[in-house]
Formats: structure tokens, C-alpha cells, sequence
């Protein structure tokens, strides 16, 4: 659970078992664009709805920022390489290792070093049909365990899987070629749960720790790091 966000004026680097996390607001600076490289540039082109478009460049401007605190170097100078699946990753650096996430107006980073790691953020939405959904992206056990909640509690044990889940994904890097219903969590009650089963080849459910992140009422947050539980520090920019 989050102990509280320190301003990111504090940060100073730390042992490599430590994570950090970040969160920031999703509002265009003036420099954002220039700091983008033309692929990122053109990929937030390509979003008609102007405030989309500004939030998608300010999400990765906000990661070129963090990133080049780790690396030492120039925001603008920070070069990305890309996975099968489309997973960024650092083009001349083994680490650190990171993930980015954005919904709405807010923005959510990890970055670690040894481990992988997968973020999730999600505005959450009233009135959407949360069991027809789970009925399509999640497990047989998962949505099940939905259903038997009462209604009430539904919305919020929803976002707390999708989130869970998305940052597991996130963490393997597979996007859309491993579906979320190959996998089941535990995301009922309190705590950050555990992956109880999954299909993914060569992977060992225990490997895996969750820990939630917390955004006000409007946002679920989670992250899913790979190996022992580590000390997790938390950014506010």
C-alpha cells in the first residue's frame, strides 16, 4: 500500500533493490514536444482528439525526465529501443528497467533495476457492464469470484484485477499476444493479492508481487514486479 508520495526535488538514487514509482499530471509544457524524438512525435500525431494528443506527449516527455535522472543525461537524449510487442526499453542501457501508464489526466512510472516490472493506471468509470466484461478478459475463476460479489462492490474489485492484470502483461512485455484470461489473480478483499495461476510458458506464478497504488477515488493504480518483494519509494512531480 502507498506510505505517501515524496516531492521528486528528494529523489536521490538508491540501492539497486530499491523501486520507484512516479506520478505525475498530464499537462503540455511548452519544451514537452521538443524533447520527443520523431517517432514518439508522430505516434501522438496520429491522436485526433487534440487533448489525447497532448497528454500522450506529456506522458513520455514525463518518462524522458525520470529516465534521465537514473542515466545522467539530457531529457531529449534519452534513446528508446522497442520490444517484439512494442514494449519500450532503453536502446544503450541494460538498466534501468521501467513501465509507463496514463488514463486521463494522471500519469504513472516504474523504474527498477534487476527486475521486471509492469504498471497499470485506469480511470474508473461508473456504469460500465463490469461482468460482461470480466466475462470476455478475465478468467473463468475471476470472473466468477466478480459475479459473487455484491453489486455495489463490483466497480471497485473490477479495476483492482483489470489493473492487476494489465501490469502483469505490461511487466512480460506480450501486449495483445497473451490473453488476460490465461492468468487468475486474487483481487478479492484486502491486500495486494497474489497470481494464483497462469499459463505463460516458463513462468512461475510465485515469482510475482503486486502492490496497489493509490490515486484518489477517480483512479485504480497497480504494479507488478518480478522476484523477492522489494522497498518501493514513492514520486510526486
Amino acid at each position: 500500500m502507498t506510505e505517501g508520495w515524496r516531492p521528486a526535488r528528494e529523489w536521490q538514487p538508491a540501492s539497486g533493490d530499491v523501486i520507484d514509482v512516479w506520478r505525475f499530471e498530464l499537462e503540455v509544457h511548452d519544451d514537452d514536444w521538443a524533447i520527443l524524438d520523431p517517432d514518439e512525435a508522430q505516434a501522438a500525431n496520429r491522436i485526433v482528439v487534440e487533448e489525447k494528443r497532448d497528454r500522450k506527449a506529456s506522458a513520455r516527455a514525463h518518462l524522458r525526465r525520470i529516465l534521465a535522472r537514473y542515466l545522467g543525461s539530457d531529457p531529449q537524449d534519452v534513446r528508446f529501443s522497442y520490444g517484439e510487442h512494442g514494449k519500450p526499453m532503453l536502446a544503450e542501457y541494460d538498466e534501468p528497467r521501467f513501465n509507463l501508464s496514463h488514463s486521463e489526466t494522471k500519469g504513472l512510472a516504474a523504474v527498477s533495476k534487476g527486475v521486471r516490472i509492469g504498471v497499470d493506471l485506469e480511470f474508473a468509470r461508473d456504469g460500465r457492464s463490469f461482468t460482461e466484461i470480466a466475462d470476455r478478459f478475465f478468467s473463468q475463476d475471476e470472473s466468477a469470484e466478480l459475479r459473487a460479489l455484491p453489486p455495489a462492490a463490483r466497480r471497485a474489485a473490477f479495476y483492482r484485477a483489470w489493473t492487476r492484470k494489465e501490469a502483469y502483461l505490461k511487466a512480460w512485455g506480450t501486449g495483445l499476444s497473451f490473453s488476460s484470461s490465461r492468468f487468475t489473480l486474487d483481487f478479492v478483499g484486502e491486500g495486494p493479492g497474489s497470481l494464483l495461476a497462469t499459463e505463460m510458458p516458463g513462468d512461475d506464478a510465485s515469482r510475482w508481487h503486486f502492490e496497489d497504488v493509490e490515486l484518489g477515488p477517480a483512479y485504480t493504480g497497480a504494479i507488478c514486479m518480478e522476484g523477492p518483494d522489494r522497498p518501493i519509494r514513492w514520486w510526486a512531480i
